[in-house]
């Protein structure tokens, strides 16, 4: 029976693992510009959660593990003349 729960909160722990994302984004200078960031970002398959922030120019995002970093820097860059660094990143 220990072995069972076991595998089975293993198995759950693999199904909701998470990664955080720190990204630094050129190109934001007005209020609509996190705005537009953010929605592209969050159009992205995998994306949990995003915060932008203008005064920073940082976007934090919260994806699904399998999500590629390079995925979510390409979104940034179709959200318009914006470009994505990421500067930190940890998982869950």
């Amino acid at each position: 029976m220990r072995r069972a729960v076991l595998a089975a909160l293993i198995l759950v722990s693999f199904s909701f693992a998470e990664k955080v994302l720190v990204i630094d984004v050129e190109g934001m200078t007005c209020k609509v510009c996190p705005i537009a960031v953010k929605k592209a970002i969050s159009e992205t398959k995998g994306v949990k959660w995003v915060k932008t922030s203008l005064k920073n120019h940082i976007a934090v995002v919260v994806t699904e593990d399998s999500v590629k970093e390079d995925e979510v820097l390409k979104a940034i860059s179709r959200a318009g003349n914006y470009k994505g660094n990421l500067i930190g990143k940890a998982e869950f």
